[in-house]
């Protein structure tokens, strides 16, 4: 979205940048700018490829995307979004570090690979493919009043996402208040390599097949309403609420929880050669609920934008998002430095292991995403726009995470371990945009 001033803004459809807004929130991501009457072409393309890596030889994520708006007349327009994700590494399965070697089941079933003493257990065989497309449909219903209809579908190995979303922006005051409301559906399939686990069943030796079972599914409704106002000549904000509502299998199917001694911290033995490992258990529901503020300075050449974000759901987690971008324009060519910070607080039912001899907890998960956390992003973007509507971009981005273990998880040799390791990752972007 670019600030202008009033006398411009009765002309500018401020709306269509909240619509792009709501339909990322909602899960049909409508890249790049919207589209004035001057800046109007056939098509507008964003090309991007992304590189993602973090720290100790984990995972890496190879990405292109393609985005695409034909703009047609009477303020209809066609937008289509098409990505590819190679990733390749080691995930954490959740099990704790131990002083001897531990051995672990992949997840097939039918082979092994073995944790050095004092090392975070990582799956080696972590490997995937992401195909995502996704297009809407924009058209006016009224002078002041416009829809967005759209669908998605995605397929990984062992996902598969089928969506759809509607979007309605409402224009008041001039065109300088824009209300916005959206709706978004997705049903996904869940198929495992080897299958899905029974909650809360051990890790058996290669072979074993007692612990899994077949396919399963969940599925996601997602509301979000919104406000966008323009506040004076150079400032807009904008303010959202959404709603997201999940049901069905909501548990990793490759996470794992080590169940050790309470006194020593070792791990106990289980069936077979391997020592005692459960598949984790969550929730057959979750429901969030969320925040978000934003506020756009245009300061001469240059643009401010921040941003905050908070989150809470019936599990226990609440998060908060801070996020600054400002743009320095140049003759030919901007800088945007951008600063990131995200806290949460740990699910209800995360645990950094589980103890031989408690009770079985109803949920339990050791999936470092539902810990307690902080993550630092902070990042440089360097673009070249032209004259004709083409530009390139350069981001470069540093992430940086440390968490911490729930009260009571140090016991005996596990005093000696980080029991939730940091994360440092990398991101590379190259991004060109163009019109035909």
């Amino acid at each position: 979205m670019q600030l202008i001033p009033r006398r411009r803004a009765k002309k500018r459809n401020i709306a269509a940048s909240l619509a792009a807004a709501t339909c990322s929130l909602l899960g049909s991501a409508v890249p790049g700018p919207s589209i004035t009457a001057e800046e109007r072409r056939n098509w507008q393309f964003d090309t991007a490829f992304l590189y993602y890596g973090e720290s100790d030889q984990r995972v890496d994520d190879y990405s292109l995307s393609t985005w695409a708006r034909r703009t047609f007349d009477r303020g209809r327009s066609l937008a289509l979004r098409l990505g590819v994700d190679a990733l390749t590494g080691a995930s954490p399965s959740g099990a704790v570090q131990a002083a001897t070697p531990q051995t672990f089941t992949t997840p097939s079933g039918h082979g092994t690979y073995i944790t050095p003493p004092g090392e975070t257990p990582l799956d080696p065989t972590f490997l995937d493919t992401r195909f995502a497309l996704s297009g809407d449909w924009e058209l006016p219903l009224a002078r002041q009043s416009r829809a967005t209809v759209g669908a998605s579908y995605s397929t990984e190995y062992d996902y598969t996402h089928f969506g759809a979303n509607a979007t309605f922006a409402r224009d008041f005051n001039q065109r300088n208040t824009t209300l916005s409301a959206g709706l978004a559906f997705a049903a996904e399939g869940i198929d495992p390599v080897g299958g899905a686990p029974i909650p809360f069943a051990p890790m058996l030796d290669p072979g074993g097949t007692g612990n899994k079972r077949g396919s399963d599914s969940k599925s996601v409704t997602d509301l979000l309403v919104g406000v966008t106002q323009v506040l004076g000549p150079r400032t807009i904000a904008q303010f959202n609420y959404s709603f997201s509502r999940s049901s069905g299998y909501l548990n990793d199917p490759y996470k794992l929880l080590s169940v050790v001694d309470p006194v020593t911290g070792d791990p106990v033995p289980g069936t077979g050669a391997l020592d005692l490992y459960l598949f984790e258990n969550r929730p057959d529901s979750r429901t969030k609920h969320s925040l978000f503020a934003e506020l756009r300075q245009h300061m001469g050449r240059d643009i401010l934008n921040g941003a905050y974000r908070f989150m809470t759901d019936d599990w226990g987690i609440q998060s908060h998002t801070i996020e600054f971008r400002y743009r320095w324009r140049m003759t030919g060519w901007y800088l945007q430095p951008h600063v990131r910070y995200y806290v949460q607080s740990a699910a209800d039912f995360y645990e950094s292991q589980l103890f031989d001899g408690d009770p079985l907890p109803k949920y339990a998960t050791a999936d470092s995403r539902l810990g307690r956390f902080d993550a630092l992003t902070l990042g440089l973007k360097y673009g070249r726009p032209s004259g004709d509507g083409k530009e390139w971009a350069v981001r470069v981005e540093y992430y940086e995470q440390s968490g911490r273990a729930p009260p009571g998880s140090d016991v005996g040799s596990l005093a000696g371990f980080d029991l939730y390791p940091g994360l440092s990752a990398v991101f590379i972007q190259v991004g060109y945009q163009f019109g035909l």
